[in-house]
């Protein structure tokens, strides 16, 4: 389960809505002794990757998206260095519905394991800058497979 402020999630529609149509992503950190995850934007380098490699990259932002490495690597470094610890990971869908993906799966496995295995995943849908809503996933052992959990949006 995933608890987030009201603020935070907001923000998060705010990102996804002004990246629209690339995909917006990010990370989401917990602070030792808190509950509300925060968010942490990151750059989307789909296009990129697309633009100077179309043959290891063939979709664009628009339908996928790629966490500036350096970024995420400095967001999850000072996260780790004050006692915190990743809380999940957030991405937007454009102009379809809230699902994980193979993609996504794909994206948060490392030889057949969860990266983070403790960490919930984020999609929001958005559909011309408006968001429709969204949903979370979590990795479940017995299911050795992403499932929809709860998030929990606090005031």
């Amino acid at each position: 389960m995933l608890q987030l402020g009201k603020r935070e999630l907001e923000t998060i529609y705010k990102q996804a809505a002004d990246e629209y149509p690339a995909e917006c992503c990010g990370v989401l950190s917990r602070a030792s002794g808190e509950e509300n995850a925060r968010m942490h934007r990151c750059e989307n380098i789909q296009d990129r990757l697309h633009a100077e490699d179309p043959e290891n990259h063939p979709r664009d932002a628009r339908i996928a998206y790629y966490m500036e490495p350096q970024e995420l690597y400095d967001i999850i470094s000072v996260v780790e260095k004050r006692g915190g610890s990743v809380a999940g990971f957030y991405h937007s869908h454009i102009d379809c519905d809230a699902y994980f993906s193979a993609e996504d799966k794909e994206r948060a496995m490392v030889w057949d394991e969860p990266a983070y295995p403790d960490a919930v995943y984020l999609v929001v849908s958005v559909y011309e800058r408006t968001i429709r809503g969204y949903k979370c996933f979590s990795w479940d052992e017995g299911a050795r497979d992403f499932v929809a959990v709860d998030l929990v949006v606090a005031e």
